[in-house]
């Protein structure tokens, strides 16, 4: 009984330190917010399914994903995927502010126009995450 209760306790140990060792593989110490963003599109464009990106979401993204009906992530995904498809992503502005950073990016959109996007990133527990991206697409 004793032992199982240590296997037990392991074993729960070993899946928390698996959990909190996935967002510190999504980054490295002393990362800017911009570093962060191009390891994120970098996952974003390998990316096969919605939990890979995960580990880069702000909490609140994270939340709004699991609040999504299972059956409906791959879908809800492939959207992602296809009004999120940059080419020549190219960082013009880091905007510092308080724990985050406020990143102007250009870039093509999917229609292959010039596009610009904001994009929010917030520090949680210590570690970069992706907060809101909002895109305008024009000359």
């Amino acid at each position: 009984m004793i032992m199982r209760r240590r296997i037990v306790g392991f074993v729960a140990a070993a899946l928390v330190a698996g959990l909190v060792a996935v967002p510190a593989r999504a980054q490295k110490p002393d990362q800017t917010a911009s570093q962060f963003y191009l390891a994120y599109r970098a996952a974003f464009d390998k990316a096969k399914s919605i939990d890979e990106l995960l580990p880069y979401m702000a909490k609140m993204r994270v939340d709004q994903v699991k609040a999504t009906p299972a059956d409906q992530r791959g879908k809800m995904f492939e959207m992602i995927k296809e009004l999120g498809a940059l080419t020549n992503v190219k960082i013009v502005k880091e905007t510092k502010s308080g724990d985050g950073a406020t990143l102007t990016v250009e870039a093509l959109g999917p229609d292959k126009a010039k596009t610009t996007v904001t994009v929010d990133i917030v520090k949680e527990s210590g570690a970069w995450k992706l907060g809101k991206e909002s895109s305008s697409s024009g000359p």
